[in-house]
C-alpha cells in the first residue's frame, strides 16, 4: 500500500512540474534572441555566442584622446547588434582605434572577423546623439557611429542606442573634423 501511495505522489508531482514549466514557457516573454553571426575570415575577434539578451540597457563609456562619451545601448530593438558591440568592447576591439568625423563620428578598426544581419524596425530616426552600427556589405560589422548632423546620417543602419552624456564633446569633435580622434578604451558597465 505504501509503494502505491509513493507512486501516485511521484506522478502527481511530476505532472505538476510539467504543467508549471509549460505555463511559464508560454506565459513569459522570451529572454534571448538567437542571432546569426557569420565568420568573414578577416579580423581577429571570434563571433559572440548566438544567444543575445532581449531585456535591459547597457551602459558604455568611450574614452577618447579628446574626452569621454557615455552611451546607453538598448537591447529591445537590436539585441544582436548590442550583443555584438558589447562582445567586441569586452574583447578590446575598439581600444586604440581611430574615429573619423564628418556628419557622424565613425569609429572602429575595420573588419571584426564576423558580420550579422541588420536589425531594422522601420521606425529608425537618426537624430543627433543616436548610436548606430556601421554597415559592412550586406550586414553589420564591427564599426559604429554617433550622429551629429542628422542630414549626413546613413539611413538603413541598425540603431543600438544614444549618447547619454557627452553631446557637448560630440559638438566639439564635429566642429573640428580635421583633428584626429582616437579611442583609448571602451568600458561596459
Amino acid at each position: 500500500m505504501r509503494l502505491w501511495k509513493r507512486a501516485v505522489a511521484v506522478v502527481l508531482v511530476a505532472t505538476a512540474v510539467l504543467v508549471l514549466e509549460s505555463w511559464v514557457a508560454h506565459a513569459s516573454p522570451a529572454l534571448f534572441k538567437n542571432c546569426t553571426y557569420t565568420r568573414t575570415g578577416d579580423g581577429d575577434v571570434r563571433p559572440p555566442y548566438s544567444l543575445a539578451p532581449l531585456l535591459g540597457a547597457v551602459k558604455v563609456t568611450v574614452s577618447t584622446d579628446r574626452g569621454t562619451l557615455e552611451l546607453r545601448l538598448d537591447r529591445k530593438n537590436a539585441p544582436c547588434a548590442v550583443h555584438s558591440f558589447t562582445h567586441l568592447a569586452l574583447n578590446r576591439y575598439y581600444h586604440e582605434t581611430p574615429c573619423r568625423t564628418r556628419a557622424i563620428l565613425e569609429c572602429g578598426a575595420g573588419q571584426a572577423g564576423f558580420r550579422y544581419p541588420t536589425e531594422l524596425t522601420g521606425q529608425e530616426q537618426y537624430r543627433r546623439g543616436v548610436v548606430a552600427v556601421s554597415k559592412d556589405g550586406d550586414g553589420n560589422g564591427g564599426g559604429f557611429f554617433l550622429v551629429h548632423d542628422v542630414h549626413g546620417a546613413p539611413a538603413g543602419t541598425t540603431i543600438i542606442g544614444a549618447v547619454s552624456n557627452g553631446l557637448v564633446l560630440l559638438d566639439q569633435l564635429a566642429a573640428d573634423p580635421d583633428r584626429p580622434v582616437r579611442i583609448s578604451e571602451v568600458r561596459i558597465g
